[in-house]
């Protein structure tokens, strides 16, 4: 037990000893391809980050994003948009800052429709997020993340974020 909370301590001392990839008032926004288990069709959606304050070894951003996807279900094809605010607790102080894991919750609209018809199905959407980003460079991160939420949007994403 000693190990472990020594261990524990010399992490934590390391960790914030460490320069972060991201700091306060830095921006990210990148497009993402996700894989939706509902349904066979690739989900597009559009990220926008902004780290408004730094706590410790954690950057808090609060953003925007959207997602799409079109897909058949039975004779017809369905349409889904969801819309929402997020808040992200990034974890950027491990080891070089290059890789910065993420966890976060998402509140925003969902809706869905046949196309072509005027039968909607919408509602509020609720959506828990965790992932990685990688910075490649200064300004360029690869993207994964995994999200589970209500309306069963299941996801895995994949993508890339710009810094500025």
């Amino acid at each position: 037990m000693k190990i472990i909370i020594y261990s524990v301590f010399f992490l934590l001392c390391f960790i914030a000893s460490t320069n972060g990839q991201l700091k306060e008032h830095d921006n990210l926004m990148g497009g993402t391809l996700g894989f939706w288990t509902r349904n066979s069709s690739p989900t597009f959606g559009l990220n926008y980050e902004n780290q408004i304050t730094q706590a410790g070894i954690v950057t808090i951003g609060l953003g925007a994003l959207l997602r799409y996807s079109n897909y058949p279900n039975n004779f017809e094809r369905f349409s889904n948009t969801f819309i929402g605010g997020q808040v992200n607790f990034n974890f950027n102080q491990i080891e070089s800052g290059k890789f910065v894991p993420f966890a976060g919750l998402v509140l925003g609209f969902y809706s869905s429709s046949p196309n072509g018809s005027s039968l909607k199905e919408s509602g509020l959407w609720t959506y828990g997020q965790a992932g990685m980003r990688y910075f490649f460079s200064p300004s360029v991160a690869g993207v994964a993340r995994v999200g589970l939420g209500n309306f069963n949007f299941n996801s895995l994403e994949l993508g890339a974020d710009i810094k500025f």
